[in-house]
């Protein structure tokens, strides 16, 4: 309990820093050319009963969309779902398709950190811009195929954290469809074998599409919350305002914003 007071303290104390330090002409760095970090294989295996493996899911603010990249000093690795081997963790995270920074990588420091793990494995399978139907069909084997190196490599997930809704909630998803995709989302992960609880955020701010459609989203990412598939309630994310976002669109996270994002997960995690 004080661990997750602290996480949630952490991300209300960085957000109000960010609102008064962070300068809103600051631009959103292009990292696609620049080279990726040296990759640094370590073994996936043993784990303990102190060791978490949390698998991101979603759409582009977990998919190695943040502006700035950072590597993880603590006991952090990443699972590469085409290796399905394990590296120390830094950005972009591999197995998700953005060339920036990502909350995982500081959430995991995090973790270690506060006491609450000694190692963390973090496994990105996000897509930019992907909305809840096209991560049921597009995008849905290319999730089968990250679980199924998971499984290859003797690794079960403990926490599955699923960040989205920019999209839907530019889209005519109403509240029943967002439930019933979210679902059956989930009962696809069940199926295949991932049985971690599995937390949803409240997520839907990416000003730059002037999304119409927040209220569905958002009162469907309440609505979806089910013990039976084992749904969590996750951290609102639309709390992030612009000031911890690319003043360009409102939507992907500058360096504050994805310590604010990493801290929020924190206080959610069981």
């Amino acid at each position: 309990m004080r661990a997750n007071v602290a996480f949630l303290l952490g991300g209300v104390l960085i957000g109000a820093i960010g609102s008064h330090i962070a300068s809103p002409r600051s631009s959103q760095v292009n990292l696609t050319a620049l080279p990726p970090p040296p990759r640094i294989e370590r073994p996936c295996l043993p784990v303990s009963d102190r060791t978490a493996v949390i698998v991101l899911l979603g759409q582009s603010n977990a998919a190695n969309y943040g502006n700035t990249r950072y590597s993880a000093r603590e006991a952090v690795d990443n699972f590469d779902p085409v290796s399905s081997k394990c590296f120390a963790a830094a950005d972009p995270l591999l197995g998700a398709d953005g060339a920036g920074g990502n909350f995982g990588t500081r959430l995991g420091d995090f973790l270690i950190e506060a006491g609450r793990y000694e190692r963390v494995i973090v496994a990105s399978f996000a897509v930019e811009g992907a909305s809840l139907s096209a991560l049921n069909n597009e995008h849905a084997e290319r999730i089968d195929r990250a679980i199924a190196a998971l499984h290859a490599a003797k690794l079960r997930p403990t926490h599955l954290l699923f960040q989205q809704g920019e999209k839907d909630a530019i889209l005519p998803t109403t509240q029943q469809q967002y439930v019933s995709l979210l679902h059956q989302f989930v009962r696809r992960l069940r199926a295949a074998g991932l049985d971690a609880p599995f937390y949803l955020s409240r997520t839907t701010k990416c000003d730059v599409y002037e999304p119409t459609n927040v209220a569905a989203v958002r009162a469907a990412q309440l609505a979806a919350v089910n013990d039976q598939l084992s749904i969590r309630r996750g951290p609102d994310t639309d709390l992030i305002g612009n000031d911890g976002r690319n003043p360009h669109d409102g939507c992907h996270m500058n360096e504050l914003g994805t310590l604010a994002n990493a801290a929020l997960w924190g206080s959610f995690i069981q």
